[in-house]
């Protein structure tokens, strides 16, 4: 038997959360992997929320529902405060946009696409949204953060051309 605890999510996370798992229209089964490790975690029996927990959960976050076991819910409890719920997104915002510019960066340098064009392919394919995430933000955040990182992919796709070419001589 499962139950459903109810999060609010950062637009992108739950759109992820929807893609990556079994959603059924109510809400997301996480399976028993390591997202539903740390929602678990995060569970507490009651809803006792004190009144700046409200002021702390960004603005725009949409209501999201996640199964999880019986058993846990006996365990844990069924419900995550502000602050939890606000984290787990991040956490899931974080990794997925590390994605993308991870594609953008591998698709620029081993195939010469060009950095705007790589980064407008993967939002239209993945299907996000303006509210989601734009192309400013994630421009600009591969801008800071993997501008860097190109020189290293392409040295670890040059060792590993030599790797494989010592491999064939032998």
């Amino acid at each position: 038997m499962k139950r459903i605890v109810d999060i609010k999510m950062h637009p992108l996370s739950w759109h992820v959360l929807k893609k990556q798992y079994d959603f059924d229209g109510t809400a997301v089964d996480l399976k028993e992997g390591w997202l539903y490790n740390i929602v678990t975690q995060c569970l507490r029996r009651r809803p006792v929320m004190s009144p700046w927990e409200f002021s702390r959960m960004p603005q725009g976050m949409v209501d999201g529902r996640v199964y999880i076991l019986e058993y846990d819910y006996n365990r844990y409890g069924g419900y995550m405060s502000m602050a939890k719920q606000a984290n787990l997104s991040v956490i899931i915002f974080r990794r997925e946009r590390e994605r993308l510019c991870n594609l953008t960066a591998t698709a620029h340098v081993m195939a010469g696409v060009s950095r705007d064009t790589a980064m407008r392919y993967f939002l239209e394919k993945e299907g996000y949204e303006d509210d989601e995430i734009t192309f400013a933000a994630l421009r600009k955040h591969y801008q800071r953060h993997y501008r860097h990182n190109e020189e290293d992919i392409l040295h670890d796709f040059n060792q590993l051309n030599i790797s494989k070419q010592h491999k064939n001589e032998q």
